[in-house]
């Protein structure tokens, strides 16, 4: 055996220690450590019984993603679980930390399990497009039955061991070590002869069959239908469990799992895992500590954004700080903070105690003055580049130097706003987009003069908060409002060749696109930086009529109490009508096809994301990718756009683009970099490190 575990004999309990931190992922090494070491147990005549624990806080953190996809070394997890439960000896599993995906499914495969209070599990693979492959689609039901199984593996949502819903789970809750009390369980059935216990041969989970079909149907309903290929094929497996023989069930469980894996939903999943991990870990924080942030001060404009910083951070245990330009303005943020607060208490998302002590820590303030002692300050007025100026320029004499200097605008001219400022190394860019789409994604912007301390700062200040930043370098619209605006640039080019704005964003929502490029434009602004570019034609004439968006609920969509979604608007139909009598050359008789509408609205996006990469702007193209997912709703499942058009073809999209570009419009002219990477026989995914 390697140094990956241990084992031991404590009075006739074998004792299998994980020691492969820092979450025991079950890579090859180690499963062939515990099958051989499991192996020795039982033909060990002075081993009664065999407890499987971790050798640190985790019993595992599961299967080694970075096999998937490629030849698995036996044994492999599916192997080794079987084998355990075949075993002719009881095998206890001490579950403690977080047990994730692989890991659950070799507790499930062990005969008695013992657990920490403090233990959770959950079930990610959903998440990467795949399924538990080792089993636990067929020895979970058995168990839990169809609802807490597919609870489990559908949401990915962590779950504490002592939920009732889990207790056939367990045999114990050990309130003190659980390393001891799984061995003093051993201990007790070798000497009250207990034998075996199979998880295959349970059937408390599968006895009432209506209650469990009708478990299936509701969460059936719950699945989408696109991109939840994985999804699906839970739902099939735990449909399986009861219907078929246990070895038939293992089987066509492992088939669905091979199919997943070596579909294309799996690659791009995977691919956003990676891009995710990526993103984290900007360079700066190599050479930087952040600083500790336990003060935030906000200085707020009348929009949303400063009350929903303000509850983030007072949730995360922060102390918030916060003035305006005007008193409305602050009085009105104050509110917006005070109705979030009461709205969180009667959802119980806090208590009442909670809400005090938050409100105990929220200071507002009448003067600038008051952020003397912030750790960091937010400028989100939202007033342009002139109040902001003022800003920064009366907080350098009011706060520490060292003390991030934050605007929240992505078309800051960042470099000219720290010049202004006596401390431009503090001055730093941040963009959340618009409230009104509910996503969890921001982007950190970098001046020439930025420091690495306040790049590691804000990062991990926003992170804390419950954001998923990615770094980019200082641009007018940002990574994320760039892309998106070439989409809707390309969508209003879909309107001059016959195309209807309303079916356009059906076609897109469809492709998995949260929200139709129409829709997004609403939401963002229809003359927000990184859209601006598309005011010569549809836009400006709807900006010209009052139409700017969702926030005067009128843009190219109508908003209401009874639409607060949007409703299509006649009026807009004749916009678009009277402004593509100035194209009629363009006008295409025969209509404008779906294929053609989503090869389009891609085409744009990759190249716009290709020119952000060859700038500078983003590091690389998976950020591009991070960005468009959690900051605009681009479909998770298709990878982000860079990894979507790798997947659709670059020769493909460099030759429409070529097409598109005929008309003139610069928009469209391929990026140097298609040539390079198709010249190469690479894509985007090679530029990614």
């Amino acid at each position: 055996m390697s140094q990956l575990l241990k084992y031991g004999v404590e009075g006739g309990v074998a004792v299998l220690s994980l020691d492969h931190p820092p979450s025991n992922a079950l890579t090859a090494p180690l499963r062939k450590d515990i099958l051989t070491a499991l192996t020795r147990a039982l033909a060990d005549k002075t081993v009664g019984a065999v407890v499987i624990q971790g050798a640190g806080e985790t019993f595992s953190g599961g299967r080694d993603y970075s096999e998937l996809g490629k030849p698995i070394s036996s044994p492999n997890l599916a192997e080794l679980c079987y084998a355990i439960e075949s075993a002719h000896k009881p095998v206890v599993a001490a579950l403690s930390g977080i047990v994730l995906g692989g890991g659950l499914e070799l507790a499930l495969s062990c005969h008695y399990r013992v657990a920490a209070t403090t233990a959770k599990v959950a079930m990610p693979e959903v998440a990467l497009g795949v399924i538990p492959g080792a089993g636990g689609t067929q020895r979970a039901p058995r168990l839990i039955g169809a609802d807490t199984t597919l609870k489990l593996f559908l949401t990915g949502a962590l779950m504490s061991i002592s939920a009732p819903e889990l207790s056939p789970l367990v045999d114990e809750i050990a309130e003190d070590d659980v390393n001891e009390a799984a061995i003093l369980f051993a201990l007790t059935c070798i000497t009250k002869y207990r034998p075996p216990r199979p998880s295959r041969d349970a059937t408390i989970g599968v006895a009432d069959f209506e209650a469990y079909n009708m478990a299936l149907q509701i969460w059936e309903e719950r699945i989408l239908k696109q991109g939840q290929d994985a999804a699906h094929a839970i739902l099939e497996c735990v449909r399986a469990a009861p219907l078929l023989p246990f070895d038939v069930g293992l089987e066509f469980e492992r088939e669905r799992f091979d199919d997943l894996v070596a579909g294309a939903e799996f690659r791009a999943l995977q691919h956003v895992a990676l891009a995710e991990r990526r993103a984290s870990r900007v360079p700066e924080m190599r050479h930087a500590a952040p600083k500790q942030v336990k003060r935030l001060g906000l200085v707020v404009g009348k929009d949303r954004l400063g009350a929903d910083l303000a509850l983030a951070a007072l949730k995360t245990g922060l102390s918030v700080v916060m003035s305006a330009q005007t008193s409305a303005a602050l009085e009105l943020t104050k509110q917006r903070v005070k109705s979030l607060l009461d709205r969180h208490v009667t959802g119980g998302l806090v208590t009442q105690e909670q809400a005090q002590r938050f409100g105990e820590a929220f200071l507002p303030a009448t003067d600038l003055v008051a952020m003397s002692d912030a750790d960091m300050v937010i400028e989100v007025g939202g007033l342009g580049k002139d109040v902001s100026r003022q800003v920064l320029a009366q907080l350098d004499a009011i706060v520490e130097d060292g003390t991030p200097l934050v605007v929240h605008d992505p078309s800051a001219p960042l470099t000219a706003l720290a010049e202004a400022t006596g401390r431009p190394q503090d001055v730093i860019g941040l963009y959340l987009p618009n409230l009104q789409l509910r996503t969890s994604g921001c982007e950190i912007a970098a001046g020439k003069s930025t420091s690495a301390e306040a790049v590691a700062t804000c990062f991990a200040t926003l992170s804390a908060l419950g954001y998923m930043p990615v770094r980019a370098n200082a641009f007018d619209g940002g990574i994320g409002q760039t892309v998106v605006g070439a989409c809707v640039r390309a969508a209003e080019d879909l309107l001059r060749l016959g195309a209807d704005p309303y079916e356009v964003d059906r076609v897109m929502v469809r492709w998995g696109m949260v929200r139709g490029p129409f829709q997004l434009a609403d939401a963002i602004g229809l003359n927000a930086p990184g859209l601006r570019a598309a005011q010569a034609g549809f836009s400006n004439v709807l900006h010209k009529l009052d139409r700017e968006g969702r926030d005067v609920r009128r843009g190219w969509y109508r908003y209401s109490s009874d639409h607060p979604f949007g409703a299509e608007d006649p009026e807009v139909l004749r916009v678009v009508r009277a402004v593509t009598e100035d194209y009629p050359q363009q006008v295409a008789q025969t209509g404008v096809r779906d294929g053609d509408i989503e090869k389009t609205c891609l085409a744009a996006m990759v190249n716009a994301g290709a020119r952000l990469v060859r700038l500078g702007v983003a590091a690389k193209p998976s950020d591009v990718d991070v960005a468009l997912i959690h900051e605009f709703g681009f479909p998770r499942w298709r990878g982000g756009p860079m990894q979507a058009g790798d997947a659709f073809g670059l020769v493909m999209l460099r030759s429409h683009l070529r097409l598109m570009a005929s008309s003139g419009n610069a928009l469209w002219q391929p990026e140097p970099l298609f040539e390079t990477l198709i010249k190469n026989g690479r894509g985007f995914g090679a530029l990614n490190g």
